[in-house]
């Protein structure tokens, strides 16, 4: 996995960071990370169990031949012997003969895991075209209809078996949000990675997110051992999502995580607990779902239809929140308990059965921040007494004008005056107790 996030990482920068990446990681291991993402979707659906590229590289006048093999979703890569012949023939039993100088492999390896990597694959497509040797092989058809196979989340859903389409319908949001992130080397954590107690289930939305990210390193929270699921862009953990020093020790392998999508145990307090510990530690501009939430209503999880208010569902826990998003509002006398997320949150938005946490810096010190606190006490008349305000607030101003000083500052630009507040008797035709 480390591997794999140097390469996405330096892919995104000139040919000269991606090259000191492939040396230091040796060309043999970079070689095979390539291949792998490239051929093993690829290869199935062309009918074909195994094919055999001869990779040659150029580097300075001298060839450093590779063979790789790729069989039964895995591959291997054989160093051939070194040369100073770069006309030198190629294995027999390759079926594709790929030469590049520095260059040409630095411009490949961008195409497979650089922010083009969804559509950067027709460049691969055309190399391999390039060097094939008769192995039969349509690569640009082939590519293309892994390119529209990936393409939108609804199609992985149901191709991998994935509940968030048809018996769910949370792919056409995840579309919204996560289309900004779908170049990104993003690190996206799943908890609840489904299949029970089986141990060859599971793992439908894992593969779902690999193929639509395809700069990704996918993680699973599962209290089952799902291992058997792993790959090169794909790993699993296995314990309780409540449990904040296994939490813990998953960070220190996944590193910062982008994306937290909970589908676990669905209890309302192993929401809230997974989302209190991973949500400060999610990267600054992170997004965190919580899915099937329809259990805040259901007792049997912890939930309630009665008090819908309560901070102990995962929909109550939420809504405190949406008034914690608006805290520079909020007057002196509030009650309201500062959290720690209400300068971190900057979006609720909830949809059936399911919301999506933007995470940011909230702390705009807009208006809602600098309004004087009698403002928001008293209203807008109290700076301007002429200000028309709905029939329904004629009362609450005229109780709040008899127990209001006369006069008040009033701040404009450089200079300060003082105006009378209107009594409601002042007014024709306005009675002080009827507010009509």
């Amino acid at each position: 996995m480390a591997a794999i996030a140097d390469l996405t990482n330096a892919a995104g920068m000139d040919d000269e960071a991606i090259l000191r990446i492939a040396n230091r990681r040796q060309h043999q291991c970079v070689l095979e990370l390539l291949y792998q993402e490239v051929l093993l979707d690829v290869l199935p659906h062309d009918g074909r169990e195994k094919l055999v590229v001869q990779h040659d590289l150029e580097i300075a006048r001298h060839v450093v031949g590779y063979l790789v093999r790729a069989e039964r979703e895995q591959v291997t890569v054989e160093p051939l012997p070194w040369s100073q012949d770069l006309s030198r023939t190629g294995a027999a039993e390759a079926d594709v003969r790929i030469h590049q100088n520095l260059s040409a492999f630095a411009g490949m390896l961008r195409a497979v895991f650089g922010p083009a990597a969804g559509s950067g694959l027709a460049q691969v497509a055309e190399v391999l075209a390039a060097g094939d040797r008769g192995s039969g092989l349509p690569w640009g058809e082939i590519f293309a209809n892994r390119a529209r196979r990936n393409a939108d989340l609804a199609g992985l859903a149901l191709r991998f078996g994935s509940d968030k389409w048809g018996a769910r319908w949370y792919t056409r949001q995840y579309e919204r949000f996560f289309r900004a992130y779908r170049d990104r080397p993003v690190r996206i954590l799943e908890i609840g990675i489904g299949g029970f107690q089986e141990a060859d289930r599971g793992g439908a939305s894992l593969e779902m997110w690999k193929r639509y990210f395809p700069r990704a390193l996918v993680f699973g929270i599962d209290i089952e051992d799902k291992r058997f699921l792993e790959t090169q862009r794909l790993r699993t953990f296995r314990g309780n999502q409540a449990d904040p020093e296994f939490l813990s020790k998953v960070l220190a392998e996944t590193g910062e995580l982008d994306i937290v999508i909970d589908d676990g145990s669905h209890f309302c307090s192993d929401q809230i607990k997974s989302f209190e510990f991973l949500f400060p530690r999610l990267a600054a501009d992170g997004l965190y779902v919580i899915e099937d939430m329809e259990t805040s209503y259901w007792p049997g999880f912890g939930g309630s239809s009665r008090d819908f208010s309560s901070p102990s569902t995962g929909v109550g826990y939420l809504k405190e929140m949406v008034d914690g998003m608006n805290y520079e509002a909020m007057t002196s006398d509030t009650s309201y308990r500062r959290r720690p997320t209400d300068r971190s949150v900057v979006g609720i938005h909830f949809f059936h059965s399911m919301a999506i946490v933007e995470k940011g810096i909230n702390e705009d010190g807009g208006l809602g921040a600098m309004i004087p606190d009698e403002v928001k006490q008293q209203g807008p008349r109290y700076l301007m007494p002429d200000y028309p305000v709905p029939p329904e607030f004629e009362s609450a101003q005229d109780a709040a004008s008899a127990t209001t000083p006369s006069k008040k500052p009033v701040t404009n630009g450089s200079k300060t005056a003082t105006r009378p507040l209107p009594a409601a008797a002042d007014k024709p035709g306005v009675s002080a107790t009827s507010g009509k």
